[in-house]
This record gives C-alpha cells, sequence and structure tokens, in this order.
C-alpha cells in the first residue's frame, strides 16, 4: 500500500512538473528554455539511466569504441534529451493554429515521395519509427504537411503524466491510440486511408514479440508491426526526423513489404530483421540521438544458459498476429 501511494505520489508530481514547465514554455523564449534544459543535462552524468547508457554502448559497440568515444556518446545523450526534451514542452505549449515554427525547424526531405506512393495505393501506410531523433516532431510534421493519423502509444494508468503527451499531440491534430487497444483501432485508421505511427525499437514485455538480432545481439522485437502490415496490406514505411544542425531533417525509405507468398512466421521474423537493421543503420549514423538510457536488451532467450526467460503478454491488443 505504502509503496503505492508513492509512486502515485511521483505521477502526480510529475505531471505537475510538466504542467509549470509548458506554463513556463509559452511566455518564455525557445531559446532560453532549451539553454536552460541544456545546461542542466550534465546532471544526468550521475542518475541510473547513464549507467544503463554505458552498459547499451559497450554491448551494442562491443571494442568498436574506446572509452573516451563512449564518454563522447553518453554526454551527446545528455544533451540531446535536454534539446528534444525543450521541443516537447514547446509542442505541448503550441497548438495547430501557432505551429508554423515546426515547418520552419522540420524540413520534408525529397524521400517522404516513398510515403506518398505507399497512401496512393488508398490501404493507409504503417510509418515505423525508432526513438531517435525527434519521433513527436516527426508525427506533427506530417499531420501540418497533410498527411492525417494516429499513433500508437503506451497509456500508463493512474498516471497524468502520461497524458500530457496525449494532449500535446491532439493539440496538433494527432490521435493517440493505447498499444492495449484492440487492433481494429488501428485497421480503422488505415482504411481511411490515413497513417498509423509505430515506434518499435525498444523492449516492451506486455506486447507480443520475438528475439531478433540489434546490433548482433538477440533483442525482445515487438512483431505489430508484422502483424499489422499483414493484417491491413499496408505498407511499413520507415521514417526518422533527426537534428542535422539547427534543423531537423525527415526523411523516408521505401517498404518494407510483408512477402505474403512466404510462410506466416518466416514472413514477419524478415519484416523484424530488416526493420531492426534499418534503425541499427540509422543509429551508428547518430549515436547520440538515441535512447541508449532505455533497457533495450533486457530480456534475453531461454536458450541462453542462466538468462533471464523473456515474459510473453497474455494481453491481446495490439499485440495480435
Amino acid at each position: 500500500m505504502a509503496e503505492r501511494l508513492v509512486r502515485r505520489w511521483r505521477r502526480a508530481a510529475r505531471a505537475r512538473v510538466l504542467g509549470a514547465l509548458t506554463a513556463t514554455a509559452r511566455w518564455s523564449p525557445p531559446a532560453a528554455v532549451e539553454g536552460a534544459l541544456t545546461a542542466c543535462a550534465p546532471l544526468a552524468r550521475w542518475s541510473p539511466f547513464e549507467r544503463t547508457t554505458r552498459a547499451n554502448l559497450r554491448l551494442a559497440y562491443g571494442g568498436e569504441l574506446d572509452e573516451a568515444r563512449i564518454d563522447a556518446v553518453a554526454r551527446g545523450v545528455r544533451r540531446h534529451a535536454a534539446r528534444q526534451f525543450a521541443t516537447w514542452l514547446r509542442l505541448a505549449a503550441s497548438d495547430e493554429r501557432r505551429g508554423a515554427w515546426i515547418d520552419e525547424l522540420v524540413e520534408v526531405d525529397a524521400s517522404i515521395a516513398h510515403l506518398d506512393a505507399a497512401l496512393a495505393r488508398g490501404r493507409g501506410a504503417i510509418v515505423v519509427t525508432a526513438h531517435l531523433g525527434d519521433w513527436e516532431l516527426l508525427a506533427a510534421r506530417l499531420v501540418r504537411s497533410g498527411r492525417r493519423g494516429a499513433v500508437v502509444g503506451f497509456r500508463k494508468s493512474n498516471d497524468p503524466s502520461a497524458a500530457w503527451f496525449e494532449t500535446m499531440r491532439a493539440r496538433h491534430g494527432l490521435r493517440t491510440i493505447p498499444q492495449s487497444a484492440p487492433p481494429r483501432a488501428v485497421l480503422d485508421v488505415l482504411a481511411r486511408g490515413e497513417v498509423v505511427g509505430l515506434l518499435c525499437d525498444l523492449e516492451a514485455r506486455r506486447l507480443d514479440g520475438e528475439f531478433v538480432p540489434f546490433f548482433g545481439v538477440p533483442a525482445l522485437t515487438m512483431t505489430a508491426p508484422a502483424a499489422l502490415a499483414r493484417a491491413s496490406g499496408a505498407a511499413l514505411v520507415p521514417a526518422r526526423c533527426t537534428r542535422e544542425g539547427a534543423r531537423c531533417v525527415l526523411r523516408c525509405e521505401a517498404p518494407l513489404e510483408f512477402e505474403a507468398s512466404r510462410p506466416r512466421a518466416a514472413a514477419r521474423t524478415a519484416v523484424l530483421e530488416r526493420l531492426n537493421e534499418t534503425y541499427e543503420r540509422w543509429i551508428r549514423a547518430a549515436p547520440d540521438q538515441w535512447a541508449w538510457h532505455q533497457r533495450r536488451w533486457r530480456s534475453r532467450p531461454a536458450s541462453d544458459a542462466g538468462a533471464e526467460t523473456s515474459l510473453q503478454s497474455t494481453d491481446t491488443g495490439l499485440a495480435a498476429r
């Protein structure tokens, strides 16, 4: 009971802090907000997140990075997280009517043609992206460019701070579909010819997954992207929005097609392997812009000696095949 009360208090406190920061962002110059958060970024050096970041870098890169390079990437991760949070506060403090700054900040590359070609098929499109660069800006920029739809997100129960993200997206015309929702919620969006955004680079034990190599290490990877592509016939379009200097650039890649002619399990695995390969390529190009602080390789295959057996969720929601 005491532990639950402490968690509830922490969530409420976090929500109040987010609300106060959003109010501050409404009248503060964006550069000042970003500068203040960036100045505080070094404090995260002594947090548990920093230890996870460094452990993940050593696991993923093996002997490719020396300690000096690991220090540099970890420092970049902290700085990027601060700049990213400043942008989210700006998103929360504005709305569609006052969002012209998004167009100025995010350049849409000509490769957006991949997404438009997929949408032209009339089955909608599943934009698959990673916790790289700024995925919230990616979604907001797509809406502003006329490519409307929804994103799938984890909704924590009794957590008002989680609602902050959904409200932020809604202010820019973007609906959030909970991961626990039935697949029909996503399929309906696709049936209308719209875009569904999926963040599927991290481990989500509550969803169905299989172990697929990621940086050469087996990683529990959610099967939802392949399952939804198979059920809807929509194309999986990899897209990312990464910082390049003072601006961000939104790029898309050719769709990862679900090969319906292959056995279902083999086709699903093939899609997930290509998706993880795509994410790894992106991350290697901009390592300081990925969420290294997340426990990506927490679960281990049951066959690993002394390893932790992954738990398959009983939630049939968006993990349904």
